[in-house]
């Protein structure tokens, strides 16, 4: 049995929170009094306040609900006083003289691995209340449990990319995600529309690439790279090919991201998909959101330049690629487009509060990236022209032919 809770439900802090109460009390005697004191407030608060609207509506919609409804039978089982407290709020000196260990973030972290567990969830069944509740179902409450019911129809090709993203997630970032959470990513709030649609695709295999064509009479030699006479799958397309660009956009991203964070992550074709995904933390163990979301935006920008300068109109056909001076500068003006974008997005009246994003964590972002930053101030947002610290190449000016320029003799 793994950590996976039934119903393919993903573990989070709050589910093993719930899983570590439901271990205490299925070991204490039943007339023992128990005091169970939770970290987390939205736990208590569902088996306190909002454990009857829960049950009503048959748990539909709610993440963890495995541990939840297993701890609310064992619960009703007891015949002893049990006391559920709330652990008072420390900040973050107090936290670290309590636990000078760390064994609280250690724990964090173990919650998101894979690691074994005999947990038993149905040991109380009888005393859970099955199903909805009729009288209080809504028409959205009765269509999310039916989607919930549905068994999703797969594809292996996209089962194999999603396992192939969780595997370098989890290699890269010592976390195992779930599989709606890699769809999820694909859809992450940093990711151009663009974007989307074409991360979307590469999970589910739909670019007519490799061997796509190896099955279509007098196309298979659309699926062999002109370049290096290699299947063309997505792999070699985004990080193996030799054709000019390729190399060459990836080495702009890690320059750039090299003068923010020490370390440049081991790209992958999974580690590339499930870009956003990607998080990072400082030394303390502290989450880094501009830093991950600036990495989120040179890797999905890149990998969507990269397959761009791939498919660049007559040239590409052709077998000619585009100049390296032209992949420079338009990858170059693509991440100094997204520094205008967020800050023309931090203007709430004009693009609307839904669209809208923190000053703050544009700054957090773009932070220690910028040209001539020292000379900026430190709220740069509405300076009429900021750029990324990467200067623009230009073509070296045409020699002049020798000899006379004029009519022939």
């Amino acid at each position: 049995m793994s950590l996976r809770l039934p119903d393919n439900q993903p573990q989070t802090s709050a589910c093993a929170e719930a899983s570590s109460a439901l271990v205490a009390l299925q070991q204490a005697p039943l007339e023992q009094e128990i005091e169970l004191t939770f970290a987390k407030k939205a736990v208590r608060d569902t088996l306190l306040s909002r454990l009857t609207l829960l049950e009503d509506s048959g748990w539909i919609g709610v993440e963890g609900r495995t541990p939840l409804r297993a701890l609310a039978g064992e619960l009703r089982k007891r015949s002893a006083p049990t006391f559920l407290k709330e652990k008072p709020k420390t900040n973050l000196e107090d936290r670290r003289a309590e636990d000078p260990s760390g064994a609280a973030q250690l724990a964090r972290e173990g919650c998101r691995k894979l690691v074994p567990s005999e947990i038993c969830y149905t040991a109380n069944r009888h005393l859970e209340l099955p199903g909805a509740k009729l009288a209080s179902l809504t028409q959205a409450t009765a269509y999310a449990g039916i989607r919930e019911l549905k068994t999703a129809v797969t594809r292996k090709a996209s089962d194999n990319n999603v396992k192939q993203v969780t595997l370098a997630i989890q290699c890269e970032y010592n976390y195992l995600p779930s599989a709606a959470q890699v769809w999820k990513s694909i859809r992450h709030k940093d990711f151009t529309r663009q974007v989307k649609n074409f991360l979307w695709k590469s999970l589910h295999s739909a670019h007519r690439i490799g061997s796509f064509w190896n099955h279509i009479p007098e196309c298979e030699a659309r699926g062999v790279c002109q370049f290096c006479d290699e299947p063309e799958d997505l792999e070699h397309i985004l990080l193996k090919c030799r054709r000019p660009g390729q190399d060459l956009i990836w080495s702009l991203a890690k320059e750039l991201w090299l003068k923010k964070h020490p370390v440049w992550p081991t790209l992958s074709l999974g580690s590339v998909l499930g870009c956003g995904l990607a998080s990072f933390s400082d030394t303390n163990g502290r989450k880094l959101p501009g830093a991950s979301r600036l990495y989120h935006i040179l890797v999905s920008e890149s990998v969507f330049m990269i397959w761009k300068v791939r498919n660049e109109s007559v040239l590409a056909r052709q077998g000619v690629p585009l100049p390296e001076i032209a992949i420079h500068n338009k990858w170059l003006h693509c991440i100094n487009q997204r520094l205008l974008f967020d800050r023309l997005l931090t203007n709430h009246a004009k693009y609307g509060k839904q669209n809208s994003i923190k000053t703050s964590l544009v700054l957090q972002t773009w932070s220690a990236t910028l040209m001539n930053e020292d000379d900026l101030p430190d709220d740069w947002i509405k300076e009429p022209r900021v750029l990324v610290g990467t200067e623009p190449r230009s073509s070296p000016p045409p020699t002049r032919p020798s000899g006379r320029r004029g009519r022939g003799r």
